[in-house]
């Protein structure tokens, strides 16, 4: 696929899709209700994979405008839940069905087989579940009981995800759940997103920060309707592309108040010299940014390719710490924005959690050159940044960005390439 180059300052409007963090965790939440209503769900792979595999373990689910779950009926022993690409989805869903009665294996491709899963399947056999997995990885055998509950803990040094599959299984379990979380807390604001889940469902879970312990009491949650927002995620593209190219870009759906971790995108960039303003509907971002980006992704990993496309189109100089976790995505994210910035002529320096810029891409606007998406969501929609200055490039995977925004290369468009003639854009 053809990204197009520098067109000049953009004067554009996107509308960002629904969360697809807070999609996952309303399927689950209502999951653990027996029953609810999700208003404005995100309908991408993520989200259709894992709410397929809550249907095939027992969950009536009824997708239209909206998402209905019902309440769990028993279903024979099961054939591998498939999991596809899903981190977040195999690991909310083994939390779960740890204290389901019934017998399931959880499953994915051969990149999901990879990523870690040790830490939650060790919280979980402490807490009483029966599981066989080897090597901490999938395909993980569930023989589902109710827990009883009680205190564990449990190592979230690779992911946050860890902590937010426990606290949602957590009023499933008899005695409800006190879980220490040992070591530092990454993408904290991720498990915010899941503690507010809880509480729209009825479940206030707590926290004692000096003792580094969440508290979930037992009991059912109660079914509800979940809205879901804008995902921020999404929206850091169009920051980004605004950064890179200039002009203004209108963000519809992106709430400044948004509990978001990636909302931290606009204050990022705003130290590098964009300008962004809260809408009736959204943000306005007001373009380029003229300085290097200084920023530490511990509590909003997902930013890193977005922030480090932009940072390679700016002046020398830019620094991005609390990267060491990317390694564990979808793809090694580092390596794979590095070896993509790097091909087209930027000169980095990547030592432990930091990645420092020593001198910006080179900028080919006759030339076509190629890069990869490493078959990553989050890669993909970087580069179409990158090529905002860089110059054209060929992307080898562009429906990869199926797996969080289905629609991303429609609205690209829009913004970078609709009103030009001849656009390569689909």
């Amino acid at each position: 696929m053809r990204l197009p180059g520098p067109r000049g300052s953009l004067a554009a409007r996107a509308l960002v899709p629904p969360s697809k963090s807070l999609t996952n965790r309303a399927l689950v939440g209502c999951a653990v209700a027996g029953g609810g209503v999700i208003r404005a769900p995100l309908y991408c792979d993520d989200t259709r994979v894992l709410a397929s595999a809550l249907s095939a373990a027992g969950w009536p689910i009824d997708w239209g405008d909206d998402l209905r779950v019902g309440e769990r009926r028993p279903v024979e022993d099961q054939a591998p839940l498939w999991l596809g690409d899903s981190g977040t989805g195999a690991r909310f869903l083994l939390a779960l069905l740890a204290t389901t009665p019934g017998r399931f294996v959880v499953d994915g491709s051969r990149r999901l087989r990879q990523r870690p899963m040790g830490p939650l399947l060790d919280a979980l056999s402490a807490l009483g579940a029966r599981l066989k997995a080897a090597d901490g990885c999938l395909p993980v055998a569930v023989d589902g009981v109710q827990l009883g509950g009680g205190r564990v803990s449990v190592r979230p040094e690779l992911s946050s995800q860890f902590v937010s599959a426990l606290l949602l299984a957590a009023p499933l379990m008899r005695r409800g759940l006190e879980l220490e979380v040992d070591g530092p807390l990454p993408s904290a604001p991720y498990v915010e997103l899941t503690v507010g889940t809880l509480r729209k469902l009825g479940i206030e879970a707590t926290w004692e920060r000096a003792a580094g312990r969440w508290r979930v009491p037992a009991g059912r949650p109660r079914p509800t309707e979940l809205a879901i927002e804008g995902d921020w995620s999404a929206a850091a593209v169009f920051v980004a592309a605004a950064a890179v190219a200039g002009g203004r870009v209108e963000i519809e759906g992106a709430s400044p108040e948004s509990p978001q971790g990636d909302r931290a995108v606009a204050a990022i960039l705003g130290e590098a010299g964009i300008r962004c303003t809260a809408t009736a509907n959204g943000l306005l971002v007001e373009g380029p940014a003229q300085r290097p980006v200084s920023a530490e992704l511990s509590d909003a990993p997902d930013l890193f390719p977005v922030l480090a496309a932009v940072a390679a189109s700016l002046p020398p100089g830019s620094r991005i710490s609390g990267i060491e976790r990317l390694r564990h995505k979808e793809s090694d994210r580092v390596s794979a924005m590095v070896e993509n910035l790097r091909g087209l002529g930027a000169r980095l320096e990547v030592a432990g959690p930091e990645l420092r810029v020593v001198e910006p891409v080179a900028q080919k606007l006759g030339e076509v050159r190629r890069v990869t998406a490493a078959g990553d969501h989050r890669i993909a929609m970087a580069m179409a940044v990158a090529a905002l200055h860089a110059g054209p490039l060929e992307l080898d995977d562009p429906g990869c960005v199926s797996k969080s925004f289905p629609g991303f290369w429609e609205a690209w468009r829009t913004v970078a390439g609709e009103r030009h003639a001849g656009s390569p854009l689909p």
